[in-house]
């Protein structure tokens, strides 16, 4: 009987691996059918846990490279996704950390979380 394994192609990581002019290596976005005030949502939990503000937010969703949430910006309108990311930050807040490191002896880290509340 043949070995099972002989037909497969050997796994390289593609780091490693040598580029071929037809590789696909850009990245292409598309949309999927969905609800959007789900991915509104995820987006603004997502960088409000970076320590991303309401302006940082309204900059990004301007920004037509930046295609999903610009997207959402172009279905809500300016004034609308502005009201719509106040009120998603006033429920989840945002993450801003402040670390402190005390002297290289005692090699200890002081990390502050604000209250949001």
């Amino acid at each position: 009987m043949d070995n099972p394994t002989e037909n497969l192609v050997p796994k390289v990581h593609p780091a490693t691996r040598q580029v071929e002019p037809d590789d696909p290596m850009n990245l292409h976005g598309f949309e999927l059918p969905g609800d959007p005030n789900i991915m509104l949502r995820m987006l603004v939990e997502e960088y409000a846990r970076m320590g991303w503000g309401l302006e940082q937010l309204m900059t990004l969703f301007r920004d037509p490279f930046y295609h999903a949430a610009h997207g959402l910006w172009l279905r809500y309108g300016e004034r609308e996704m502005r009201d719509r990311l106040t009120a998603m930050l006033a429920r989840t807040g945002v993450i801003r950390v402040r670390s402190e490191t005390a002297p290289a002896a005692e090699e200890l880290v002081n990390i502050t979380l604000p209250s949001n509340r």
